[in-house]
């Protein structure tokens, strides 16, 4: 609140008087105006005075000027200003020399020039801008409060609060990911989009410090970017005294005032009151999506009406064809341990959901064990086309925020009967299933890409195809366990590898003697040459036969 110095010397009846000290400090508020005629004056100065005088308090001494000059400038006095004729012909040196030490603008006031001639002008500017700030208060309160009754959501808040302060406008969740933004319409020459990408890098390298701060209060920040410094503020948001995101201002356009900080901290209370409402939304969804998702992959409804109509609730709509996909998670910083960490777990679930935010006909999910399972709708004109593309954008986002995550997805084929989505389930689980077998690291394996797999499935019950197994590959099986070797890796590895000794000793990082010692060994187990195509492919179809016949021991659950 106040007008500055600069703003008070516009008063048509200062129009003579000059600032002859302390120039620095011509953008000090001045928030009132005052008369002194005894030197104790200063223990009643609360800052941001004009404070005047015809000088009779210190027109005898030179100490009791510079005692005067430095106290009104430890109290936060705006201004002091000396009416010359009385006392003074001009302002002494050595007031000069004190007031631009301590930066507190000495004026020099024209002798003609009654107080009230200038104190009048200047309180009805105080008066003016007080209003104005009131008036503003309750604008930016109504538009806050029309956002809270319209239920318009976190965008509305991003653009309601440009068009206050006249800067681009984020809202960033606690870790860090970009929940909605606005920009000005003119920007500036900036493009939103890839500096809004720059800024988030940057904030994640000071989220320990974004994290200490001190909730709905704003704090101003200079991000350190490659091409230049981004001075931006920065309100910390909680909800039941938990992080749950931060509202990011970033000073493009223009440089805040008290007017704008208000705005803010009146935007945190909405965004607070936002965030507490779709977390009591999202848990009441969440506990009926995974009730809904589990009786759907384990076949458990008697109605397929009643299903339809709980997916109806979630604005899902069953009668679509749909797809299920399981993705395990696997921490390799955390080797040893039992499953994934909690936190990790938690974060990355939010993640996968942010994910699929914006696929066509949303996504049900839930969290089992180590894995995240997922159905979602698939357009028939590109069945599994853009569920394949969304994987990908999923793993490389993934891989560049949890490096240390290593990730494998299995996709079952779409169906568009409810029964069949247990169907799907099964797939997706096999898909998983062949994919570690197989050695292949965050990987994304689509059941109706396997192959022979995809119709071996479907005789794991044969006695045929256990006997058959075991005249092949169960040997090796049995020959690794009992003598804890690698005969199995090495095979998987030597077929992927087309049968190359040297390519598949620098997949496993050994020699190649010890390959083809390896080699040799399956020979004389099974009583099958390598060097017989028939019996190379009875080796490769046992191969898959193992992963097949081991599916009912290893489910992924």
């Amino acid at each position: 609140m106040g007008i500055t110095l600069r703003q008070a010397l516009q008063v048509e009846a200062l129009h003579d008087a000059k600032v002859v000290a302390g120039h620095q400090g011509l953008d000090h508020s001045i928030r009132f105006v005052n008369i002194m005629e005894v030197p104790e004056v200063t223990k009643w100065m609360k800052g941001g005075e004009l404070l005047v005088t015809s000088g009779f308090a210190i027109k005898d001494s030179s100490e009791d000027r510079r005692k005067l000059i430095y106290d009104l400038a430890a109290k936060g006095v705006a201004a002091f200003g000396i009416k010359l004729g009385q006392y003074f012909q001009k302002i002494p040196e050595d007031m000069l020399e004190y007031a631009n030490e301590v930066g507190l603008p000495l004026i020099e006031l024209p002798q003609d020039r009654p107080y009230m001639d200038f104190m009048v002008p200047i309180f009805e500017n105080l008066i003016n801008d007080q209003f104005a700030r009131l008036k503003k208060s309750e604008e930016i309160h109504n538009r806050m409060l029309e956002i809270v009754l319209g239920g318009n959501g976190l965008s509305s808040v991003c653009h309601v609060l440009v068009e206050l302060v006249g800067d681009p406008v984020l809202i960033v969740d606690g870790n860090g990911d970009l929940i909605a933004s606005a920009w000005p319409s003119q920007t500036n020459g900036y493009n939103p989009e890839k500096y809004e990408e720059k800024v988030l890098i940057h904030l994640e390298k000071e989220k320990s410090q974004l994290f200490s701060l001190n909730p709905h209060r704003q704090h101003r920040f200079v991000l350190n970017m490659e091409e230049n410094e981004q001075p931006l503020v920065v309100v910390r948001i909680d909800v039941n005294g938990s992080l749950n995101g931060f509202l990011v201002i970033l000073e493009t356009h223009r440089t805040f005032d008290r007017q704008d900080l208000m705005a803010v901290e009146n935007a945190s209370t909405i965004i607070a009151l936002e965030f507490l409402k779709q977390r009591i939304v999202y848990e009441t969804e969440k506990q009926i999506r995974v009730e809904l998702l589990e009786d759907l992959i384990s076949g458990n409804f008697r109605s397929e009406e009643d299903v339809i109509r709980r997916a109806g609730y979630l604005n899902f709509n069953l009668s679509a064809r749909s797809v299920v996909f399981v993705i395990s998670m696997d921490s390799m910083a955390e080797k040893g341990r039992l499953g994934i960490g909690q936190q990790l777990k938690s974060d990355f679930f939010q993640f996968v959901q942010r994910c699929f935010r914006d696929f066509s006909g949303g996504a049900m999910l839930l969290v089992k064990s180590d894995n995240i399972t997922g159905l979602v709708r698939v357009p028939l004109r590109d069945d599994l086309a853009g569920l394949r593309i969304k994987m990908g954008e999923l793993k490389t986002q993934a891989g560049a925020k949890w490096p240390e995550l290593k990730l494998s997805v299995g996709v079952g084929r779409s169906i568009e009967a409810l029964r069949l989505i247990k169907k799907s389930y099964e797939e997706a689980l096999d898909a998983l299933r062949i994919t570690n077998f197989m050695f292949v690291d965050s990987s994304i394996t689509f059941f109706q890409d396997l192959g022979a797999y995809s119709f071996l499935f479907e005789f794991e019950a044969s006695s045929s195809m256990h006997n058959f197994f075991e005249r092949t590959l169960g040997k090796v099986i049995a020959y690794d366990k009992q003598n804890n070797g690698e005969l199995l890796k090495t095979m998987i590895h030597y077929f992927k590898c087309d049968c190359n000794l040297r390519v598949t000793a620098e997949q496993l990082y050994i020699h190649k003697n010890t390959v083809l010692y390896r080699v040799r060994k399956v020979e004389e187990i099974t009583e099958l040459s390598m060097s017989d195509p028939e019996h190379r492919f009875n080796l490769q179809l046992g191969l898959k036969l193992s992963q097949v016949l081991q599916s009912n021991h290893n489910k992924y659950v």
